[in-house]
């Protein structure tokens, strides 16, 4: 169980970044092997894994693959941070499809070309697709909100709460989210975006914040549970990130620091007096350059 800590007044943070492989994707990539292994879907020695991915579902896949034998194959977008790239490879990935890529590819294109030419390349593939594969959303309800309730319980909170996070696919905001409700939580939302992207209506920029706003509108965010929406800078996060720091010892990712962000704004507001707001530290700051 990953704790939380107390960053300042009715402020929490989960240290998903704790977690094997480094960020909370390690819950999903652990939950959608074990249930393909149980389907007969994975067959240890005969089957490949293989995945498009920023990175941080990459690494929880490794982990999760390692100890049933099972090789892994990953298509890492160009755009995505290089040293997440070579340490994929450095810890047992074989990053594919390279070439197709600098030709214009899209990671998805390149997927669907290994897939379908997987007998004449010799391999038997299993597609995890983190963005269609729906048992994502069963690790963060059944695992991550479980254990954040019970911590909150032992810290004395009150039952309101203000979730701030973020989304790629969904899964972790709808299951984080519905497990604190289910738990008999009021929980209120905030969905943060990159400054000009707006996941819930697709509307996409350029951002450096891996991880939100991946250019597709998150197939499992449920959007009766978002509340409210906020948008963040990148130097607005840098700054989160650096009072983070400073108070915790603690380097997170930007993700994480960008919905810091948004709870430093929110905490302090009159309509939140009540109320105990929860971020989750996806991943660590390591990878990414300001």
């Amino acid at each position: 169980m990953n704790k939380i800590i107390k960053v300042c007044d009715r402020l929490f943070t989960k240290l998903e970044m704790n977690n094997t492989g480094g960020s909370h994707k390690y819950r999903a990539a652990c939950l959608i092997i074990e249930d393909a292994l149980n389907k007969g879907n994975i067959v240890p020695g005969v089957t490949t894994v293989i995945e498009k991915t920023g990175g941080n579902f990459g690494f929880g896949l490794i982990a999760a693959c390692y100890r049933h034998g099972i090789p892994v194959e990953l298509v890492v977008g160009l755009g995505f941070s290089p040293a997440k790239r070579d340490l994929l490879e450095s810890v047992g990935a074989q990053l594919v499809g390279k070439d197709l890529l600098l030709l214009g590819a899209s990671p998805k294109d390149v997927v669907n070309i290994y897939l379908e030419n997987q007998d004449q390349l010799g391999k038997s593939y299993y597609y995890t697709d983190q963005f269609s594969n729906r048992i994502a959303i069963d690790a963060y309800r059944y695992q991550t909100a479980p254990e954040l309730a019970s911590q909150l319980i032992e810290e004395g909170v009150g039952h309101k709460l203000l979730f701030v996070g973020c989304a790629g696919t969904g899964a972790s905001f709808t299951g984080v989210t519905s497990g604190l409700k289910d738990h008999g939580f009021d929980v209120s939302t905030v969905l943060v975006d990159p400054f000009g992207c707006d996941s819930k209506k697709g509307i996409f920029s350029d951002h450096r914040l891996e991880g939100m706003a991946v250019g597709v509108s998150p197939p499992f965010l449920d959007g009766s549970l978002v509340d409210r929406q906020s948008q963040v800078e990148h130097t607005e996060m840098l700054a989160a990130q650096a009072w983070f720091y400073r108070l915790t010892g603690l380097d997170i990712g930007y993700t994480s620091a960008a919905c810091i962000s948004v709870a430093q704004r929110l905490v302090s507001l009159p309509e939140y007096a009540d109320t105990t707001c929860i971020t989750i530290a996806y991943d660590a700051g390591v990878w990414y350059q300001n």
